[in-house]
């Protein structure tokens, strides 16, 4: 470990394990769909972000549309979903909140930390973010309520192995592409997740909710990554993620 590394990459360990329990508490309060639609309007605000603080340009008309699109199919959707409890949409603000760094965050990480491989974002990430779970894993262990099985231990090990290659995947992703494009491109997973939801849970939101869900999820879809703005000729520098 390199402490210039560990300084960096404590902000993303944190932000991750405080996204995975605020999304937690989201689902314990909120229905999937709930969850989903506010996932898709991130980019809204993540793409300010980039002009901000990450040296991206403002997106163009097309893609302003397309946010204007995607907010106005999550207030539809709020609107017209009346089975959601109203802890749930305080749980969704924190989340909100938490993502939005996390996003913006680890793309300036990713950028401005230099590593060997993208495992090294990999293993300081996953690894930082275990410490703090440390005591509560000993917790369990002791409490005698865990019964280790075959098929436990199977399905933990698959669940560790999906989790790395998620991991290592979404780095990559993330140093090619902007805050807001990767964002975007979780967005395109959720409509799997809808249908799977309509299968196996019973707590659904009503056809019309459903309708400005998918208007959200098409309209983050149409989102045009915008390009990194360009150092004028003088020499002089321009707002980029130093500023962060």
């Amino acid at each position: 470990l390199e402490q210039k590394k560990v300084v960096a990459f404590l902000p993303v360990a944190l932000a991750f394990l405080g996204v995975i329990f605020a999304n937690i508490k989201t689902l314990q309060y909120a229905n999937v769909e709930t969850f989903i639609v506010f996932r898709a309007s991130t980019p809204l605000v993540i793409s300010l972000c980039d002009y901000f603080f990450l040296g991206r340009t403002l997106p163009e008309l097309r893609s302003w549309l397309t946010l204007i699109g995607l907010l106005a199919g999550a207030i539809g959707y709020v609107y017209t979903d009346s089975g959601v409890e109203v802890k749930g949409y305080m749980w969704v603000m924190a989340w909100y909140g938490i993502f939005c760094f996390d996003q913006c965050y680890i793309k300036y990480a990713v950028d401005n930390v230099q590593m060997d491989s993208n495992w090294g974002r990999v293993y300081y990430c996953n690894l930082l973010a275990s410490i703090p779970l440390v005591p509560v894993a000993y917790q369990e262990l002791m409490s005698g309520e865990m019964v280790w099985t075959a098929g436990s231990i199977t399905a933990l090990s698959v669940s560790c192995a999906l989790g790395c290659g998620i991991s290592y995947f979404a780095f990559s992703c993330r140093k090619v592409l902007s805050a807001t494009a990767f964002t975007v491109v979780g967005n395109g997973c959720k409509i799997a997740t809808v249908v799977i939801n309509y299968m196996i849970w019973d707590l659904h939101a009503s056809p019309e909710a459903i309708m400005f869900l998918l208007v959200s999820l098409a309209c983050a879809a149409l989102y045009k990554q915008a390009p990194l703005r360009k150092i004028p000729a003088s020499g002089s520098t321009s707002e980029i993620a130093s500023n962060v």
